[in-house]
């Protein structure tokens, strides 16, 4: 039975559990909650996309349900939206701390820069790294796979039925592993240029006592850091393609969906 106007007490309850679970996700998704996007146009993007879905998922929620069951129940929906966003962060995090990992082997982790997105400082490389991927997250159409996990989400966790359990631990857990792994393997190349010439250093200075070191070390440092960076992130798009497509199948296998990420360009 479709809602019609007489039923607006019954359906701004539903619409306020849509417009939570919404909210989690564009608390802490990639782009969504960009702080680059002022905040007047993401409280319009949230109140938009939650009136787009409401109704697609109206039918799920109970007709007598009442403002109070809706309070109880906004704690759920918003834990639903905001698992997704984290989950989804988890690989944008992994990438900056490969980019803290270089700058601090090549020792550029004083001169740090104004990150837009986190209104926090963050490392030159990690700006690098980060930039890197969110354009490939968006050219590969990742924002429209995150749209489509959080409706899928209503097939999974319909309206007033998420409960916290271990499974949702553990696939936070999972994903943080593999962010670090991601971290590790993106910053690989240069931690390894850093240990060969952190080596021929200090060969060169046993061997030459009279080279002064210290004076070209530091620049060596960075040049190579920087060149070797920029070689590595040259070949690091399928690495990259395959962090997110990776997480956004687990994401959507944790929580009960289908694993294909609709919306992905593979």
């Amino acid at each position: 039975m479709p809602w019609t106007l007489f039923d607006i007490q019954f359906a701004l309850p539903v619409y306020a559990l849509v417009l939570f679970r919404v909210s989690g996700l564009a608390l802490a998704a990639p782009v969504f909650s960009s702080r680059v996007i002022p905040g007047r146009v993401r409280a319009a993007l949230v109140i938009t996309l939650a009136a787009m879905l409401f109704p697609l998922v109206a039918s799920q929620a109970p007709r007598e349900l009442s403002w109070s069951g809706a309070i109880v129940g906004a704690a759920g929906e918003m834990m639903i939206g905001l698992t997704i966003g984290l989950c989804l962060a988890l690989f944008v995090f992994g990438v900056e701390v490969a980019g803290l990992m270089v700058g601090r082997q090549a020792g550029l982790a004083l001169g740090e820069v104004f990150d837009p997105n986190t209104n926090n400082q963050g490392s030159i490389m990690g700006q690098v790294y980060t930039i890197s991927l969110m354009t490939l997250f968006l050219l590969v159409g990742g924002h429209r796979a995150t749209v489509a996990a959080l409706l899928d989400t209503y097939t999974a966790l319909p309206l007033l039925s998420f409960r916290m359990d271990e499974s949702i631990v553990m696939l936070l857990v999972d994903l943080l592993t593999a962010a670090f792994v991601l971290g590790i393997r993106v910053a690989g190349p240069v931690l390894i240029a850093m240990f060969l010439i952190g080596t021929a250093m200090g060969v060169l200075s046993r061997t030459m006592p009279q080279f002064n070191i210290l004076s070209v070390g530091f620049t060596v440092r960075v040049l190579v850091a920087i060149g070797v960076a920029g070689f590595a992130l040259a070949g690091c798009q399928d690495l990259f393609l395959d962090a997110i497509w990776s997480t956004f199948e687990t994401v959507r296998t944790g929580l009960g969906m289908d694993p294909y990420p609709v919306g992905l360009v593979s």
